[in-house]
């Protein structure tokens, strides 16, 4: 198989390499994530424009604009998921008795994704959809809470925890429906991370990001499937 050359990746703070001590907000971007590990591994030119805190809405934006400026890379990575299923945790806590909606409904969340793998074929980039890493169900929650009421948060959820796993994972699910509807390459790194049984050891204690550990995990999962993936174009 040709040697990969060039990648271009749209992700959120997982594929960016932030890392933290338990608090999302105070975090700090690692040298060592987990596509600059394998791309200087396979000699693999990444140019990564993920985004902290981004839902899919910006990584569209993004792409497009890098489009108009004429980027150009063999494969295009796309990551979402875990923003866009979130809240707005601080307006709950102000007026819990209001609707509230997650911060990209799954319904646009597909509707973006699709349009994102269209867009890269139609600039002749392969596209490859990725799943970010479950959550710790226990530590996200706790990270959510700080400096905000948890019984609100707890009364919103239902007193069940165990919905913010679930609701990541109906997103997740939903991508990797997309993408095998308009026959894209997956890479699960979500499936990758449960099949290790205890991937708490892999992730940050905010419970939303992986570790050094975990990004190391990750950059074995992209060295194994990325010399795997075929060319569109």
């Amino acid at each position: 198989m040709e040697k990969i050359k060039s990648m271009i990746a749209w992700g959120d703070s997982i594929l960016k390499g932030v890392v933290s001590n338990g608090d999302s907000k105070d975090f700090e971007i690692t040298p060592n994530d987990s596509l600059s590990l394998v791309g200087n591994k396979l000699g693999i030119q990444i140019a990564n424009k993920s985004i902290y805190g981004a839902t899919i809405q910006k990584l569209r934006r993004t792409q497009q604009k890098n489009f108009r400026v004429g980027i150009s890379a063999e494969f295009g990575l796309i990551e979402s998921g875990s923003n866009d299923c979130d809240f707005e945790w601080s307006e709950v806590c102000k007026n819990p008795n209001a609707p509230y909606a997650q911060k990209c409904l799954l319904e646009e969340f597909c509707k973006i994704l699709e349009e994102m793998i269209l867009d890269s074929r139609q600039n002749k980039i392969t596209p490859i959809v990725i799943t970010p890493p479950p959550l710790v169900t226990k530590w996200w929650f706790k990270n959510i809470c700080l400096g905000l009421d948890e019984k609100i948060i707890s009364d919103f959820l239902g007193g069940d925890k165990e919905k913010l796993f679930q609701s990541q994972e109906l997103y997740s699910e939903a991508a990797k429906n997309i993408a095998q509807n308009l026959n894209a390459q997956i890479i699960d790194v979500r499936a990758e991370f449960l099949a290790q049984g205890d991937f708490e050891k892999l992730m940050c204690l905010d419970g939303i990001h992986p570790n050094e550990k975990g990004h190391e995990f990750m950059a074995r999962i992209f060295e194994r499937e990325f010399p795997r993936l075929k060319k569109e174009f």
